[in-house]
């Protein structure tokens, strides 16, 4: 499927978003949390998975992108009104049970599905509290931020916690160093009733993982999804 680059933003250092709209006209069906495999129409590059940060009542298709090389540095220097040619959506990366707490911890680039979930269950009205953990190395390259803390303050089941790994944190929202179990314990309290989906680098996935293994949280709620 062709779709047109309707709008670009530099969501943060290195991160930038592309807008689309599709060029036949429908809007794309799709479930948030889902992801699109695209490239710039008519490249020679091979496809890249890129994970949908927009919701799916949102009129744009919204991919958001960490600029590294080949096909994800050649789609973020295509201008407004080039296209790109993608298959999907694919995946499945959101939760069934709405009774329970989600507990979402993202890694950079793996805020993407989340930012997606968040507002798919705002906008549909769905029961149940979002606790978001963010590590990012410094607040220039968190992207989303600015929107998620106005998320958080207008809604009192979602809160955010950033982590920032390399620079000294300036308010109340933010805290120094990378995510340990006693600040998951510290924001959730009881770990028990929770599923936890995270997103990231493979190592960063890898390392969440066993830490919330290591304190007694059931493999069967734990959910992974890893960025290349």
């Amino acid at each position: 499927m062709e779709y047109i680059i309707k709008n670009k933003k530099q969501e943060a250092e290195g991160i930038v978003s592309l807008f689309l709209k599709r060029s036949d006209g429908q809007k794309l069906d799709y479930k948030a949390g889902q992801y699109l495999v695209a490239k710039p129409l008519g490249s020679e590059l091979r496809s890249k998975a890129f994970t949908i940060s927009s919701s799916p009542k949102e009129d744009l298709v919204c991919l958001t992108i960490k600029v590294k090389s080949g096909t994800s540095l050649a789609l973020t220097k295509l201008n407004l009104g080039d296209k790109i040619v993608a298959n999907g959506p694919f995946g499945h990366f959101y939760p069934e049970n709405n009774s329970d707490e989600l507990v979402m911890i993202a890694g950079g680039i793996g805020v993407t599905p989340f930012y997606s979930v968040i507002k798919d269950r705002l906008q549909n009205k769905q029961s149940g509290k979002m606790t978001l953990f963010y590590s990012n190395k410094t607040s220039v390259e968190t992207a989303f931020a600015q929107e998620l803390n106005k998320i958080s303050t207008e809604n009192t089941d979602f809160k955010v916690v950033h982590n920032l790994t390399q620079e000294k944190p300036n308010d109340e929202t933010r805290e120094l160093g990378r995510l340990s179990i006693n600040s998951v314990k510290k924001h959730l309290g009881d770990l028990k009733n929770k599923q936890y989906y995270l997103c990231g680098s493979i190592q960063f996935v890898n390392d969440i993982w066993k830490m919330l293994k290591e304190v007694g949280v059931e493999e069967s709620v734990i959910f992974t999804e890893a960025m290349f």
